[in-house]
């Protein structure tokens, strides 16, 4: 479930971030080098019975990163409109089904559906069509995205995170800050995967919008964000991405994990 987030005061971020004990910022991943990253939005459902598939095959894509010149950054988002079914998919967020919709809108669909793979905001469908997943990410990684550096820091109230770099310095856009959470085992009892044991890895915990002002970048990156005690701190992954507000394009990525010991309350 999308939890509550308290946006930070941006004449105290600075402030924050500078002075924090347990502060870092993305550090560059070797498997990266060369590689263009491009953002992999997996809308299912643990009440829809064709899901584990496309559920494995963005595991796949999240930890093996088969594609040459491609860095996949994979965000399981669960949507609600399954729950009527006998059971209630405990990571299911109506925001996130809300964000489903208007790519539904977007892309001028009859009706949205379960699974479905959404690449750089530009390219949808079945989220188990293999062949065309392979050709949608080897386009989206024909455009470079602009540099965007993120810093996170553990605060009193949660995760204090900015972002900086030319990735922000856009107009008629939206800077999105997602917690996201691998690892995670579920025991189905009821609906259409009953007595099935799911594995998701990329799992939306919380999503953070913000509007962005080209001429006030600095004082409209920030948010801090609540980590919930049953959180696993070793298998969180902060997620930022810039998104046009026109086009839905995704013009910017950046991720970093959470070190535990820093992130841990």
């Amino acid at each position: 479930m999308v939890t509550r987030v308290v946006l930070a005061l941006t004449a105290g971020l600075a402030a924050l971030l500078a002075g924090a004990d347990a502060a870092w910022a993305q550090t560059p991943d070797p498997s990266t080098s060369g590689r263009v990253p491009v953002l992999a939005e997996l809308f299912t459902s643990e009440g829809c019975s064709s899901c584990p598939p496309a559920d494995r095959i963005l595991e796949m894509l999240a930890t093996e990163q088969p594609l040459d010149g491609v860095y996949v950054v994979g965000l399981s988002e669960h949507v609600t409109y399954w729950d009527h079914q006998g059971w209630r998919d405990p990571f299911g967020s109506r925001a996130l089904t809300f964000r489903q919709n208007a790519y539904g809108t977007h892309f001028k669909l009859e009706s949205v559906f379960t699974p479905q793979l959404v690449i750089d905001g530009a390219a949808q469908m079945v989220g188990s069509d293999t062949a065309q997943l392979q050709r949608a990410l080897a386009e989206a990684a024909r455009a470079p995205k602009l540099p965007l550096t993120i810093a996170a820091a553990a605060g009193d109230k949660g995760l204090v995170v900015s972002a900086s770099g030319p990735g922000i310095q856009v107009d008629d856009a939206d800077l999105l800050w997602a917690v996201t959470e691998d690892n995670l085992v579920v025991e189905v009892k009821r609906g259409e995967n009953a007595k099935r044991t799911l594995r998701h890895t990329g799992v939306v915990r919380t999503l953070v919008s913000r509007k962005i002002d080209a001429a006030k970048t600095a004082a409209n990156t920030g948010a801090v964000i609540e980590l919930p005690s049953e959180w696993k701190r070793e298998n969180l992954r902060l997620v930022a991405f810039v998104q046009s507000t026109k086009t839905r394009r995704i013009l910017s990525v950046a991720w970093t994990r959470l070190p535990a010991a820093a992130a841990a309350p």
